[in-house]
């Protein structure tokens, strides 16, 4: 083999290693980005209550594939560029608890179709609404009657409270203490939730001590019918107003019947070391979606 061909045969081997080096490792794209710094809830109907919300988390979708799930507010890198369609999902902590994030099923998503740019950021205001849920109660506390009395199991009352300690307008309050140790109210009402679909119970509240809520099941036997009481939901105490989404569907879906009165209960201790245990409760909300 001659100088020439030796020369040539390197240079072939060297375009090919530099070539192969392109394959294996290609250019990276640039990024664009997307923002989310606030998101809000829009109410189309006055029976839907207020808009009160805590949706905590975005469900991120380009193109329809899931770039991931993010607390607001958040900046996230994407590599689309262009003209893209983006879809937000509304995400919440399911019954409170910060390990079971889901898409709530009772609002629509956003979406819309933007052009991304690389480098460059794109903010978006995701805005909610209610799908068309069967809204079973709504109850903000500013009319003359409630929905909630105290039961014979109550030594307390209930009193609607407004100015700085109420959340909106009106509130419901009520407190326990060593001389009246035990509250109780429940719904005047049974409601019927059929077990095809998805019910849960939306609330606003405030506490500085833990609370609790659930629903009787009312069920038929050959002695007649009966309230069966199924604890549901312990409320940990919060300085802030707080909302929680309660996830109501095993409960309705583990009993006999379909038709269920909800109530709240309080118990004082002194363990906590409280002069008294106070509650506010504002924007109840018992919300059911069929799925069929």
């Amino acid at each position: 083999m001659t100088n020439v061909s030796k020369l040539l045969l390197l240079l072939i081997i060297l375009i090919s290693f530099f070539y192969s080096c392109e394959v294996i490792n290609p250019p990276e794209k640039i990024p664009a980005y997307i923002t989310v710094d606030s998101i809000a809830v829009n109410i189309t109907s006055p029976y839907q209550g207020s808009s009160s919300h805590m949706i905590s988390d975005c469900w991120l979708y380009v193109n329809n594939k899931l770039v991931g799930v993010f607390e607001v507010p958040f900046t996230v890198p994407v590599l689309e560029s262009g003209l893209q369609n983006i879809q937000i999902e509304p995400g919440i902590k399911n019954s409170g608890g910060d390990a079971a994030r889901k898409i709530y099923p009772m609002m629509y998503g956003y979406y819309i179709d933007t052009i991304l740019q690389e480098k460059q950021i794109t903010k978006l205001q995701p805005v909610f609404e209610y799908r068309p849920a069967t809204f079973d109660l709504v109850e903000d506390f500013e009319d003359i009657g409630i929905e909630f009395q105290v039961s014979e199991q109550s030594d307390t009352i209930i009193y609607l409270v407004s100015g700085e300690n109420a959340l909106e307008g009106k509130s419901m309050y009520f407190a326990v203490d060593a001389e009246r140790p035990n509250f109780e109210c429940r719904s005047s009402q049974l409601f019927e939730i059929e077990k095809n679909g998805a019910a849960y119970l939306e609330i606003d509240f405030k506490a500085n001590d833990y609370f609790n809520f659930g629903i009787f099941s009312k069920e038929y036997s050959g002695a007649g019918a009966t309230e069966i009481r199924k604890h549901v939901y312990t409320f940990n105490p919060t300085d802030e107003w707080n909302k929680v989404y309660i996830d109501l569907n095993y409960f309705v879906n583990n009993v006999a019947g379909t038709e269920f009165r909800l109530f709240f209960t309080a118990v004082f201790s002194e363990d906590q070391g409280l002069e008294k245990s106070e509650v506010f409760i504002d924007n109840i909300k018992l919300v059911y979606l069929s799925t069929q």
